[in-house]
């Protein structure tokens, strides 16, 4: 029997691994194709950023809705419906004729991909061993990275070469090959009870809570934050709010309160939070360096990048195994402190840091990431039991879109207020033009890196304060204690 489920638990794996990959892979690639799209629709800035924002907004709102409904109806019918609705999704953008129905179908898109996001892990949880499940999870860490790394490149390679519809078709096949084998080798959904009910009104309240917060975050990491974003803002959290009230009272809830009492879960995702903040604040100002400090073209400076992504494609599954047979806290604790320290080392990049140098931190920093990720997945996931991991998993993807929004805001926010402000202090200085410019962009990136490392430190404290967790064991709950 363990056989059979070690060998059905590979293809299973693979199968998520792939599924992750292309709705991850589709995040990164359409970045560098925007400028051609633009061209291409004679659409203004303000349209087609939705091509981008569109997405994430979805993704980040939906994810709880899906992995409640993969909780009542099966894992593996969230996941291939999720694949097929990617795939035709991706087909339609390909032969989008206007932006606004590339927008549309950008959305639903993006539906899809909330769908497989959601349902992947806990498909994973169940098909595997317990003691193998850092590992495999692991694996899934390492799909993400590799569409990270290879994303901009291929996009803008297949944009320039074959057009940019080409960045959708290329998601048919795939999508259709790995729909066809995930209905044939994911086992079958056990039997849900019939007597639980959809949260309708729960899964209202928490889509228009979480769009509400995460347009105006959007808004200002592109410096159009005005007093419209401040009502936004403060409307999700209102909204936010009524949500939870209501949760406490249902009796079918979307987001069981309950969790929450799990210190494992609670400080995991909280933790991964904050790490996925931390990580997209250095994201979002690297290229910056790379480009404007350093006058790297966007292809070498994303080339430069791939230390960090190949880190942790090595670390991932190391990682996983170790969580396996060991406290994943303190795993996850030391990656998160090296991670703190690369960031601070990035603070201190100047113009004329050598080019070895940058690539050993930033391969430093992807290993500390890699370090944490896995094995906070996998106690997020072993803190519930088995008909709330689809609920687990979109939570914990929910915070993870949250994070890496939010982090992408307050870099910008953050660059442009510290250069602003050390302005005069170096034109008294006598600072004029590049000069000028560099001293000025010099202090940002320090300010910038030292909130990147308070964020990776915040996750340090949720991490080591929820406490241990159980060693693997089937459907049972993780210790709070």
């Amino acid at each position: 029997m363990n056989s059979v489920k070690s060998k059905t638990g590979v293809s299973t794996v693979i199968i998520i691994m792939l599924g992750t990959f292309i709705s991850s892979f589709d995040i990164n690639v359409v970045n560098t194709a925007l400028p051609i799209m633009q061209s291409y629709f004679h659409a203004g800035m303000s349209s087609i950023e939705w091509i981008i924002v569109g997405y994430l907004m979805v993704l980040g709102a939906t994810q709880l809705t899906f992995g409640r409904l993969s909780d009542m109806f099966g894992h593996k019918k969230i996941y291939v419906a999720g694949l097929m609705l990617f795939t035709i999704s991706s087909l339609f953008c390909a032969l989008s004729t206007s932006i606004v129905m590339l927008i549309i179908f950008r959305i639903t898109q993006a539906t899809g991909a909330s769908m497989i996001s959601s349902s992947g892990s806990p498909i994973i949880i169940d098909a595997v061993e317990p003691k193998n499940r850092g590992k495999s999870l692991g694996m899934i860490a390492i799909s993400v990275a590799v569409a990270v790394c290879t994303g901009p490149a291929l996009g803008g390679l297949l944009a320039s070469r074959a057009g940019w519809s080409s960045i959708f078709f290329i998601n048919v096949p795939i999508g259709i090959v790995v729909s066809i084998l995930a209905i044939k080798v994911i086992k079958k959904d056990d039997k849900r009870r019939n007597e639980v009910q959809f949260d309708f009104a729960g899964s209202t309240l928490i889509i228009a809570a979480i769009f509400l917060i995460l347009l105006p975050l959007n808004l200002l990491s592109k410096s159009y934050f005005n007093i419209g974003s401040i009502v936004s803002f403060l409307g999700g959290i209102f909204v936010l709010l009524l949500f939870i009230a209501f949760e406490k009272k249902s009796k079918h809830p979307i987001l069981n309160m309950e969790l929450f009492k799990n210190r494992v879960f609670t400080g995991s995702t909280f933790a991964a939070m904050f790490f996925y903040m931390g990580e997209f604040i250095l994201v979002f100002l690297a290229p910056y360096y790379l480009q404007k400090m350093r006058m790297l073209t966007p292809f070498m400076s994303g080339v430069m990048m791939l230390p960090m992504s190949i880190a942790m494609i090595i670390a991932a599954p190391l990682s996983g195994t170790i969580s396996d047979n060991f406290d994943s806290r303190y795993i996850g604790c030391i990656g998160l402190a090296v991670m703190a320290l690369a960031t601070l080392f990035v603070g201190g990049f100047n113009a004329s840091t050598p080019i070895w140098m940058l690539a050993v931190v930033f391969f430093i920093y992807g290993l500390g990431g890699g370090f944490f990720q896995t094995p906070n997945t996998s106690a997020v996931m072993g803190s519930v039991t088995a008909d709330r991991r689809g609920v687990a998993s979109a939570a914990l993807g929910t915070m993870r879109t949250f994070g890496m929004m939010s982090g992408e805001a307050i870099s910008a926010a953050l660059i442009a207020f510290s250069m602003n402000k050390s302005a005069p202090t170096f034109i008294s200085k006598g600072l004029k033009s590049t000069l000028l410019w560099q001293a000025e962009f010099r202090f940002s990136t320090k300010v910038t890196c030292i909130v990147a490392a308070i964020c990776v430190i915040s996750a340090i404290v949720l991490s080591f304060m929820r406490g241990k967790s159980a060693a693997p064991c089937g459907n049972a709950v993780v210790k709070t204690n």
